[in-house]
């Protein structure tokens, strides 16, 4: 077990930065997770950091020796005031000593990089998409090239997207490829055989491919009334969701249910666990479905899913895009409850590298690399 080493024996004092860590994502619980077993480690100070948070409590648990800090008090859009932001950013952490500030999203890298200088501090370029994917931002493009000249070091959560930072931007800092933990759930779950509801989980935008989803269940439910298929989470989509939904007449059996407290309840009450998605890093809700034993129906999108999903074993990759052959592979599982046992049994093979003891300490081993570098 690597732990921190610093000057005078003071605590390593780490941020993590986000956008919003009140949020419901992959990348938020994730963050939360390293940040609450980092913090049992007294080597380490740590704090979140987010431009705003919008809601009233984060909906991940942050463990209360964690502080938060916000950059603006309410909802704002930091490009749009740029020069401020990276002011105020600049501000927290000098107010709060911090030594290691991990962007969270890489497109905050804008904010970041611009205080290396000023302060100090080390920033660490977390990319939880892929380098070939530019969710929403084109100019995230500008970042990831800035971020492999003037970051202290870029994570990447598989070796697949590692390779493509070398290969494409030649970077002149590390880059580490540290996987999303998979946490086992407490008691152990049980698989129900009988269970007849599909889930699907993730926010409700373009990159999870929910309308490709839609049109997969629009094959798959009218033949099995007595099957449910739920979809957890919210986003900007649902409107339009809502009107395919209804459109294909399958507003009985396909739900959006919105934001949910307790998914450790559906992942225990369902049969199998589907993901849409036309792009990924390493997709926490994949790790999740593994971790209660169900069997899982994914696209083969870049990148993720062939870290988690062993074809034919534990699940099904489908070709990327391919709405029929994903609702092939659910029709298959729903018509075979001993094929859904079998592959339910299977989730358990494979899970050293989503270790979370093993993750930290990576985390760690990175940390202490950097506060060596201040020495």
């Amino acid at each position: 077990m690597t732990t921190a080493t610093t000057d005078e024996n003071k605590p390593m004092r780490i941020a993590f930065f986000s956008g919003d860590i009140t949020r419901s994502g992959g990348t938020e619980n994730v963050s939360v997770m390293i940040a609450n077993e980092l913090v049992k480690d007294p080597g380490y100070s740590i704090s979140f950091i987010s431009l705003f948070e919008a809601a009233d409590k984060p909906f991940f648990d942050i463990d209360e020796r964690i502080d938060r800090h916000t950059v603006y008090p309410t909802v704002t859009h930091g490009i749009q005031h740029y020069f401020d932001t990276c002011k105020r950013l600049r501000n927290i952490v000098t107010e709060q000593h911090v030594g290691v500030l991990i962007d969270i999203d890489g497109i905050l890298d804008m904010y970041s990089l611009p205080l290396r200088k000023r302060t100090g501090v080390k920033v660490i370029s977390w990319e939880h998409f892929n380098y070939l994917q530019n969710p929403g931002v084109p100019y995230r493009k500008l970042t990831r090239r800035w971020a492999a000249r003037k970051a202290d070091a870029i994570v990447t959560l598989t070796e697949a997207d590692k390779h493509l930072y070398e290969e494409n931007v030649d970077p002149d800092c590390p880059v580490i490829a540290i996987a999303n933990p998979m946490q086992t759930p407490e008691p152990d779950p049980v698989y129900d055989q009988e269970s007849t509801t599909i889930i699907s989980s993730g926010r409700l935008t373009y990159q999870k491919g929910f309308d490709l989803l839609v049109d997969a269940a629009a094959d798959v439910l009218p033949n099995h009334p007595d099957w449910t298929w739920l979809i957890l989470g919210e986003g900007e989509d649902r409107a339009k969701l809502e009107e395919q939904i209804k459109a294909a007449g399958i507003g009985d059996q396909l739900i959006l249910k919105g934001r949910v407290q307790n998914m450790d309840e559906y992942y225990r009450k369902a049969a199998m666990f589907v993901l849409s998605s036309r792009f990924e890093g390493l997709p926490m809700v994949l790790l999740e479905a593994k971790a209660y034993h169900l069997p899982i129906v994914s696209f083969d999108c870049l990148t993720g899913p062939a870290e988690i999903v062993n074809d034919s074993m534990n699940g099904y990759l489908v070709p990327d895009g391919d709405i029929d052959a994903l609702a092939d592979r659910v029709n298959e599982l729903i018509d075979n409850a001993d094929l859904r046992r079998d592959m339910s049994e299977n989730t358990v093979l494979y899970t050293g590298k989503f270790n979370l003891a093993n993750i930290v300490d990576a985390w760690k081993q990175l940390l202490t690399s950097l506060s060596r570098q201040s020495m």
